[in-house]
């Protein structure tokens, strides 16, 4: 991969793309201020056709986001089986990234070219650090990863509704607080390993029958 430039995508550019990714397009919407942040600590990258952009085993300190093209979900660097497809606007590595696991698969661009957009955790993991990103940026933030972990584990359950594990999803608590406060965002935070912990056991369990869904 490497860093995109100015001459091939404009900031303006940049900002009509990440329009179509929810996390982004509230914060034009509410804080244009932590928007122009979020650009600014954010890594837009390009990759060119049957690049490997991240390797089985690699850390997964980093969110993506596939702003244009498709990749390829391998097992691992010298598999030649594709076992899943991430298309333009979906997030991957978010399991991961929480859990602070190893990437447990290989992804190669699947087209001729990709643009991602890549976000460091380290601006996000520390919950009472308000320095750079508020409280509320950060509650979106959670928000997002919360919902995609569910989006997976329900789409898991529409797959296999009578897996044992179906019955433990439902345990999982819900956050019924005051909103925006420090208290959600823990909360939000909590939520977010818990169903990370259940989308890895429930991986390993589908793994086992050779379909992976997080990596």
């Amino acid at each position: 991969m490497r860093r995109i430039t100015r001459e091939e995508y404009p900031i303006d550019t940049l900002q009509r793309i990440v329009n179509g990714v929810t996390f982004f397009k509230d914060l034009i919407h509410s804080d244009p201020s932590q928007f122009e942040l979020l650009m600014s600590v954010t890594q837009f990258v390009t990759a060119d056709q049957d690049e490997i952009i991240l390797h089985h085993g690699d850390d997964a300190n980093v969110l993506y986001f596939l702003l244009k093209g498709q990749l390829a979900v391998l097992a691992d660097d010298d598999s030649g089986e594709v076992i899943n497809e991430i298309n333009a606007g979906e997030m991957f590595g978010v399991m991961a990234m929480v859990l602070n696991f190893k990437r447990s698969a290989s992804i190669k661009v699947n087209g001729r070219t990709a643009l991602l957009a890549g976000i460091d955790y380290q601006h996000f993991s520390d919950l009472d650090d308000f320095t750079l990103f508020t409280l509320r940026t950060k509650i979106s933030f959670f928000r997002m990863l919360t919902n995609n972990i569910r989006w997976n584990l329900e789409r898991n359950k529409m797959q296999l509704p009578d897996h044992p594990l179906v019955s433990k999803l439902r345990t999982l608590p819900l956050y019924s607080g005051e909103k925006n406060t420090l208290e959600e965002l823990h909360a939000l935070h909590h939520q977010a390993h818990a169903l990370s912990e259940l989308l890895c056991e429930w991986n390993d369990a589908m793994h086992d029958g050779g379909d992976w869904k997080e990596y």
